[in-house]
């Protein structure tokens, strides 16, 4: 199996230089993919799911269901950014640290590709084996058997510019290797060994003056995630939590798994958005139900959620449409979504530090059988996995932004 091997459907989308709304669109094959790709690459930012899915979402079909991914990757984004401290940095750090990642992956024989994304760095690793979860579930279980291998990862090797939310966003875009970058004025172009580990970074921003094709592929074992199947609760009493990097508005810390989903560029998903702003809103109020707000206290809370929303770079972001969803969710709800409910979406990046106590005590009363999800907010459609549009097309189709490449 190559390094970028393509499962359909899967999603697209591009923004405009001029910051016109950008909005998703299925590729239902290596055909529309690269009749996209070639329509837009040079005139506007591309960026593809990193996954394809095995169905989408009823009853328009326009969106896949995020919850049947093909997950036989994953990438790693490291940005001028340390994600502990949450401080930019320079280039040369986020570029030192990629090469010590790589090294490492070349030291284990793990199958990895690197690209320079025009303003950081974008990691393709290949995983032992696909795969294929079919609820939210599955889905958390996966997410959390990735985050602790990541875990290790980068406390070995202290990559803290590494995005914590992008790796196994089963949702989350990422920028089509080989494609233009608009904003820097820079291709993300493929590496190799000796351009990675010898160059500066002033070096390689002039290689991304020009376009490449292909990929140089390293390394011939997919690394392996330990995937609890049959959990029987999504959270052990006794399990130790994992401190994960996140977000924060104005000193209010965001769970991670809601930074995940909702708090990175692109279009995320309607339901991670509303589930964000029932937290921002309930944390901005002490946790305090609505009726210890006065009616300016609250108008001044969701100014206060807008604004933050605003700088998220939604490629759909509409000041007029957020601010009515977020007004009718601080008059309607007292609570946020529990870490039971998360769990059950598909959400959940693993136990963290901000587990809530719940999904064991739920469990509990269920009798210590398997969870179901937590009802108490507006459940977000999950579609049914029995009921694809397309069937699976696994294709390592030699694209343009894909085709040749040799170990350098």
């Amino acid at each position: 199996m190559g390094l970028l091997t393509l499962d359909f459907p899967r999603e697209v989308l591009d923004i405009q230089a001029s910051g016109a709304k950008g909005y998703r669109r299925l590729v239902s094959n290596t055909g529309e993919l690269e009749r996209y790709w070639r329509g837009k690459n040079g005139l506007a930012n591309v960026y593809m799911t990193v996954y394809g899915y095995r169905s989408t979402r009823p009853p328009k079909h326009h969106r896949c269901d995020y919850n049947t991914p093909v997950i036989r990757h994953f990438v790693m984004d490291f940005d001028c950014k340390d994600f502990r401290s949450r401080k930019e940095v320079g280039m040369g750090i986020p570029l030192q640290q990629v090469r010590s990642l790589h090294q490492y992956l070349l030291d284990n024989d793990i199958k990895h590709g690197v690209w320079f994304s025009g303003g950081g760095f974008h990691v393709w690793v290949t995983l032992d084996k696909a795969h294929m979860p079919t609820s939210g579930r599955e889905v958390s279980r996966v997410k959390e058997a990735g985050r602790r291998l990541l875990s290790g990862w980068e406390n070995e090797l202290g990559l803290t510019c590494s995005d914590p939310a992008v790796p196994f966003d089963t949702a989350g875009m990422i920028r089509i290797p080989n494609s233009y970058n608009d904003k820097k004025g820079l291709w993300c172009i493929p590496l190799k060994t000796h351009e990675l580990m010898g160059l500066g970074e002033e070096d390689i921003m002039e290689l991304a003056l020009r376009p490449r094709k292909g990929y140089f592929n390293y390394g011939e074992k997919g690394a392996t995630l330990n995937v609890k199947e049959q959990a029987p609760t999504p959270f052990k009493m006794n399990s130790p939590k994992m401190n994960i990097a996140t977000a924060k508005m104005d000193g209010v810390k965001i769970l991670p798994c809601l930074n995940a989903v909702a708090c990175q560029e692109g279009n995320p998903d309607h339901y991670p958005r509303v589930y964000l702003a029932q937290f921002l809103l309930h944390r901005l109020r002490m946790f305090f139900p609505r009726s210890a707000q006065t009616e300016s206290e609250r108008e001044k809370a969701v100014g206060e959620v807008i604004d933050y929303m605003s700088t998220l770079g939604w490629a759909d972001w509409d000041e007029n449409t957020t601010r009515k969803h977020v007004r009718h969710i601080a008059e309607t709800y007292d609570d946020h979504p529990t870490c039971a409910t998360l769990f059950g979406k598909g959400y959940c990046l693993g136990k963290c530090q901000f587990h809530d106590g719940t999904g064991v005590i739920h469990a509990e009363a269920l009798g210590g059988g398997d969870m179901g999800d937590d009802t108490s907010l507006s459940p977000a459609p999950s579609g049914n996995p029995s009921v694809a549009t397309s069937a699976i097309i696994t294709s390592s189709h030699s694209l343009p932004m894909v085709e040749g490449g040799e170990p350098q």
